[in-house]
């Protein structure tokens, strides 16, 4: 195997064997610089000797050992209970990652754990959220930039204050459930860019990341089960659920993306459909309105229609008009605008984008918006700019080629000099 190999394997097991060795640090710097030991011991011997029978393992296991030499270090003294001590906590990890790599429950516990330690009350909401996609999923420090719509080296400088401030802190207290109430929101919105970020991805090659989708919504599954009187995070499964019952019909045999009124709805989970929706009446019931259950709520009108001709447009304007009351920014508003004029026709729709009481221009899917609806009124050329920045803007080059075809319609009845 190359070291490109080794180093996927690694990203697939390091969430859990970041989780586990917090367990044994108490602190995520210290984890974390722990468990960098690890891989960097591992992407230098692995090439020579091949890969261990579990990553996980060797890769904990040594994690355990750095963390224990770097606290003899410190300390300037070995103290000879350190060894056991260090072995006791980590023979159970260890034996549940070599022989029962399928007992995902009490991981997922961890890494929800995990989690909460990045959601630290000394970050800020969009630190602790960037600090979380880093350091539990590994996402790239430009997948994360895109989440957020901001230049990757601001969200490099975000990551690196973030984790400065846990550095002084220097520990993880409060990340029992009975002291985590303060962190939630902060979880809440994490989970949720994890799951945007799997549903369409940024990645070329894979647009849609099943993998991040399921791991999120076992995060949001054990976050119900840690809080079943939290309406918002029953909210927030119900959305994600509601979402993943489209996964089998999003991409064509080509692995290009469908978009929702072509797809085939017969290949939707119409049972998983009935049991979120179920979910989500059961939040709405704990009379707790917020946004994630309004979100879900306007997921779940797409997926009762039974054809997109059928789609109540009017019934997801009034949902969005009521989540930019909880949620005033940008994308609340393109997407409301969108459902405007899917209602009431495409002149009210971009009146609403024009609207000054919300700057949504720092959105990228804006472009996108104003062209297709500039598009439906007529005006060609305008609406062939704003695709064009569309285009520039685009996740990947599935969205990329997307465009490029809706431009090509849009200028299909004669050459356009202002095209070129």
């Amino acid at each position: 195997m190359s070291q490109a190999d080794h180093a996927g394997a690694i990203r697939r097991v390091y969430p859990s064997v970041l989780a586990k060795t917090l367990g044994l640090t108490r602190s995520l710097v210290d984890a974390e610089d722990a468990v960098h030991d690890a891989i960097e011991r591992a992407l230098k011997s692995w090439t020579v000797t091949g890969a261990p029978e579990s990553a996980e393992a060797w890769l904990i296991t040594v994690a355990a050992n750095s963390y224990r030499d770097r606290v003899r270090r410190s300390r300037k003294e070995e103290r000879h209970e350190d060894a056991i001590v260090v072995l006791a906590q980590l023979s159970p990890w260890a034996r549940i990652a070599a022989a029962e790599p399928e007992i995902l429950r009490g991981w997922k516990d961890e890494l929800l754990r995990l989690l909460f330690a990045c959601c630290h009350p000394a970050l800020e909401d969009g630190e602790s959220a960037a600090l979380a996609l880093s350091t539990v999923v590994g996402l790239s420090v430009g997948e994360i930039a895109l989440a957020f719509v901001v230049a990757p080296r601001s969200m490099e400088q975000r990551l690196t204050r973030a984790r400065q401030r846990l550095r002084d802190k220097g520990d993880v207290e409060g990340t029992t459930p009975e002291r985590g109430h303060e962190r939630i929101g902060a979880v809440l919105r994490t989970i949720h860019l994890l799951f945007n970020e799997g549903y369409w991805s940024s990645a070329d090659d894979a647009p849609v990341r099943a993998d991040l989708c399921r791991l999120a919504i076992g995060l949001a599954r054990s976050l119900c089960e840690t809080y079943p009187r939290e309406s918002e995070a029953a909210g927030l499964l119900a959305l994600l659920l509601l979402h993943d019952a489209r996964r089998d019909a999003r991409l064509d045999e080509h692995g290009g993306p469908v978009p929702l009124p072509e797809q085939d709805r017969t290949r939707w989970d119409h049972d998983g459909i009935r049991r979120a929706t179920d979910l989500l009446e059961r939040a709405l019931g704990l009379g707790a309105p917020g946004p994630l259950q309004t979100e879900a709520a306007i997921a779940a009108v797409h997926c009762k229609a039974r054809t997109a001709e059928a789609t109540d447009w009017a019934e997801i304007a009034s949902l969005y008009a009521l989540l930019e009351r909880f949620r005033p920014t940008p994308a609340v508003r393109v997407n409301r605008a969108f459902a405007v004029a899917r209602a009431r026709g495409p002149a009210e729709g971009l009146a609403l984008l024009e609207q000054r009481d919300v700057d949504v221009s720092a959105y990228p899917y804006v472009h996108l918006v104003r062209g297709t609806l500039l598009g439906e009124v007529g005006e060609t050329a305008a609406a062939a700019r704003a695709l064009r920045e569309a285009e520039r803007c685009a996740r990947n080059m599935h969205e990329r080629r997307q465009i490029q075809d809706r431009l090509a319609r849009l200028t299909a009845n004669g050459d356009r000099p202002w095209l070129r």
